[in-house]
């Protein structure tokens, strides 16, 4: 199995190196593609070979879009810029890719989320049977079964509630034991206010705004 990693960014300058470090100590990763949606700090800098850059338009649906054409693998992998992925991480999912499995996520921790956090692990594992998921926790694929639904769509934001119900539309999905260690900094000093606008969002959504209109009112919003 050849595993390519695709990382959307967006100026991820200081949380990218070290996700790459850590993708660089991975055994079983083929190659690493960094989707940019037009950062205007060090964000390009960071990215040197094995690590290759994408440019992209901006909105992750997009970005991850544009980095899964470039990639050549036969799994991929899509991660969030601050994550830290366990270290058997290609292991564990050509494991699941054996089994029969189209795709997955990983069990998610939040070391330095707080109270929110706490919950959110343990809220995770509710929403997983319920086959909702996100892309904090790391979303694998093979790459036919992407090819086949799809994959993400075009859209700025919600790309990846998209993504997830095409994919178990499609077929089996694992959930991982990972861990997939996810970073608190998008609700630091805010826990409350973030959890309330994550409400509102996933409703909105279901209700039928569109997506661009969402993903203005979330930048207005922050």
């Amino acid at each position: 199995m050849k595993l390519s990693v695709v990382i959307p960014t967006l100026n991820e300058e200081a949380t990218l190196g070290r996700l790459l470090q850590r993708l660089r100590q991975c055994p079983g990763i083929h190659e690493v593609v960094v989707a940019d949606g037009g950062s205007n700090d060090g964000t390009g800098d960071v990215v040197s070979p094995p690590a290759r850059l994408v440019r992209s338009e901006p909105g992750r649906g997009l970005q991850l879009r544009a980095g899964a054409r470039e990639a050549k693998g036969d799994a991929l992998l899509f991660l969030h810029a601050d994550v830290t992925p366990p270290s058997d991480v290609a292991r564990q999912i050509e494991g699941a890719i054996r089994q029969g499995f189209v795709g997955g996520n990983f069990r998610l921790r939040y070391p330095d989320g707080g109270r929110l956090g706490r919950w959110l692990e343990l809220l995770a594992p509710v929403n997983r049977r319920r086959r909702r998921y996100y892309g904090d926790s790391g979303l694998f694929v093979r790459r036919d079964a992407y090819e086949a639904f799809g994959g993400f769509p075009a859209i700025p934001i919600m790309e990846d509630v998209v993504f997830v119900d095409r994919m178990e539309r499609h077929g089996r999905t694992a959930y991982l034991p990972g861990p997939m260690v996810s970073s608190g900094r998008r609700w630091e000093g805010r826990a409350g206010r973030t959890l309330l606008l994550w409400g509102f969002m996933q409703a909105a959504f279901a209700l039928g705004v569109s997506p661009w209109r969402l993903a203005r009112f979330y930048r207005a919003a922050k």
